[in-house]
């Protein structure tokens, strides 16, 4: 054979490998099907074409193309295309690649459009894998995207996975090489720190991981392609807020983390990759549950009466946050007369901001009279988390609704899916869809927090609560309050709380999270420091500890326990162990009442097993604290 194929260049490459057919072009290259005629196998050839290029970008590309042969030629693994040489022709550097006969990922989408949950998991999964070891080497892909994906003729196993194209992929210790005026990687797969040229790292090759996967199961890239308007693409993607995917079932959770604005909020490739393999073999969603009272309902049907308490905490435990900086106005007279308090603090959109979650009130925007015709409304702020004020609702037929408004910060507010959006008086108003046992709504805030307003029924003899109707009602009355008064200022909560002033994440060491959880992702503050989560993205594990106040503990709490000097209890529930202890004893209207800690662990293994690992974290943590009083 010594004939020269269309559109080759030469028949054989450096003496020895001989082209057979082009499989693919690209922007600066093409890349051949080939035989080594020394060894007898099929090799891939990339060709970069150098002629016609300015004399700088010719320096350029044939450092890139070595470049890349030095990296790729470093990593050994069964995700990434293999690099076996690279030689000159011509002056012109041909890289000798593994030949994997395949599609990409990108045709695959051209031709499908979308593909399910599960085969978009185990697709992720390897190549997440590939880039954990390529960020294990200090090496930064910068360019995952489907086009980079190749998948290899199904089998019975599934099709084999490999990432390629480290082009523009660079080490910790060799600078990013680009061209002036060029654009290297591909924008809609970009993070916000990489569109807004803030610098590229491992975590923003998971972004792109995300956002290969999100564009798998939606059709898209979280917003979009727009091939005519790169400069306004980069500004949506720099701005952040990927929206939730629709249709990714159970990878909706693992991909808003993965697509988190916040590069140390994302997973680790390692974290993801687990997580996407428990997902395709059918396991749990990986990570943290959805936030809000759905996170913790499961299983939870309280008694009427103030046991009701340590209820209403539960429901309201949320995961992930960050403290936002807020600023509040002067005292209210409280949750249920009119408020002296003076206009809020506002953005320059108008809509209020709150300064110092120790003294933000968030009694100062529930109105219990508009609730009241759902039943007798009594409020409640010593029944509740430390961010959040409650009402009880004593309906006419015997049945008991717990009414709450909280202040969340903008992190958690991220997690909640499914919202309905719409905009009242300037402020955006996020409805949701009903639970079997609860609905909720939020107003977010002009510095990104929000305010959740929440019904839950504890006890509904005649089935016909309505707890949107009553999540509207109060969600209303909150905007009104709001849009007229401001945020309101109670008493800082450090004047009568050891608690306040402790930021929760820092009662349990990495090192303590890690014997629980094996693969922790990075701590997640809740509004005010009040709260802390850790997932395990891999195994779906994860570790609640919150600050309330409540009632004092008593027989349904669970089995008495004392942890580093603080009385408590221990109760195993299916799924996950709920461990509480004190911190403070005093007396507020009527009853004794306590400040406590809780401290929830979530697991796969028996209650007395989950039980072990929590009252371990519960003790810990007390022991960093003062002594209860």
């Amino acid at each position: 054979m010594t004939g020269i194929p269309d559109g080759a260049p030469v028949a054989v490459v450096a003496g020895r490998y001989r082209l057979r057919e082009l499989v693919g072009t690209g922007g600066m290259g093409a890349v051949w099907r080939a035989g080594d005629e020394l060894l007898g196998r099929e090799v891939a050839l990339k060709r970069v074409r150098l002629a016609d290029q300015p004399a700088t970008d010719i320096a350029l590309a044939r450092e890139r193309i070595m470049r890349e042969a030095r990296i790729a030629a470093a990593l050994h693994h069964p995700h990434i295309v293999s690099i076996f040489d690279v030689v000159l022709e011509d002056g012109e550097p041909w890289l000798v690649l593994e030949f994997l006969p395949s599609r990409s990922l990108g045709s695959v989408l051209t031709e499908r459009g979308t593909l399910p949950p599960a085969e978009v998991a185990a697709i992720g999964a390897d190549v997440a894998a590939a880039l954990a070891a390529a960020h294990a080497a200090g090496i930064v892909h910068r360019d995952v995207k489907p086009d980079n994906v190749l998948l290899s003729r199904p089998s019975a196993a599934g099709p084999v996975v490999k990432l390629t194209d480290f082009g523009i992929a660079h080490t910790a210790a060799s600078p990013a090489i680009t061209a002036t005026h060029v654009l290297t990687g591909t924008p809609a797969y970009f993070a916000p720190e990489t569109a807004r040229g803030e610098g590229t790292d491992t975590r923003s090759d998971v972004y792109s991981l995300g956002a290969t996967l999100y564009a798998a199961v939606e059709g898209h890239p979280p917003f979009g392609s727009d091939p005519e308007n790169v400069l306004a693409l980069l500004a949506r993607i720099g701005r952040g807020g990927a929206p939730l995917p629709q249709h990714a079932g159970p990878l909706t959770d693992l991909l808003r983390h993965l697509t988190a604005d916040d590069p140390a909020a994302r997973p680790t490739a390692a974290q993801a990759q687990a997580a996407l393999r428990m997902i395709a073999g059918g396991g749990p969603p990986a990570g943290p549950p959805p936030a809000g009272l759905d996170a913790v309902l499961t299983g939870k049907r309280p008694r009427r009466g103030p046991r009701v308490a340590g209820a209403v905490v539960a429901t309201l435990v949320v995961v992930a946050g960050v403290i936002a900086a807020v600023a509040v106005s002067r005292p209210g007279t409280g949750p249920s007369g009119p408020s002296s308090t003076p206009p809020t603090t506002t953005t320059a959109s108008g809509t209020a901001t709150i300064a110092n979650p120790d003294t933000a009130d968030p009694c100062s925007l529930l109105d219990a009279e508009s609730v009241k015709g759902f039943g007798a409304v009594s409020v409640d702020p010593d029944n509740v988390l430390f961010a959040g004020c409650r009402a009880d609702i004593a309906r006419p037929d015997g049945g008991a609704v717990g009414f709450t408004v909280a202040f969340e910060s903008q992190a958690e507010t991220k997690q909640i899916a499914g919202a309905s959006r719409s905009e009242e008086s300037g402020y955006p108003i996020m409805r949701y869809p009903s639970g079997d046992d609860y609905c909720e709504q939020r107003i977010g805030l002009g510095d990104g927090n929000a305010v959740l307003v929440s019904a839950v029924e504890y006890e509904d003899p005649s089935g016909t609560t309505d707890l949107c109707a009553i999540a509207e009602a109060g969600r209303a009355a909150a905007l009104s309050r709001l849009v007229n008064q401001g945020i309101g200022e109670r008493q800082p909560l450090s004047a009568t709380s050891p608690l306040a002033g402790i930021p929760a994440c820092g009662l349990l060491t990495r090192e303590e999270i890690v014997a629980a959880l094996g693969d922790p992702s990075p701590e997640q503050p809740h509004f005010g420091g009040w709260g802390c989560n850790w997932n395990d993205y891999g195994l779906g594990d994860r570790v609640g500890l919150t600050y309330y106040r409540g009632f004092a503990l008593g027989e349904s709490d669970g089995t008495p326990a004392e942890f580093a000097g603080h009385q408590g209890a221990v109760l195993a529930r299916e799924g996950n162990c709920w461990v509480q202890f004190v911190q403070r004893s005093y007396t507020a209207r009527g009853s004794d009442r306590v400040e406590a800690v809780w401290v929830t662990y979530w697991g796969s293994g028996s209650g007395d097993e989950l039980c072990r690992t929590a009252t371990t974290l519960a003790t810990a943590a007390a022991g960093r604290l003062p002594p209860p009083s």
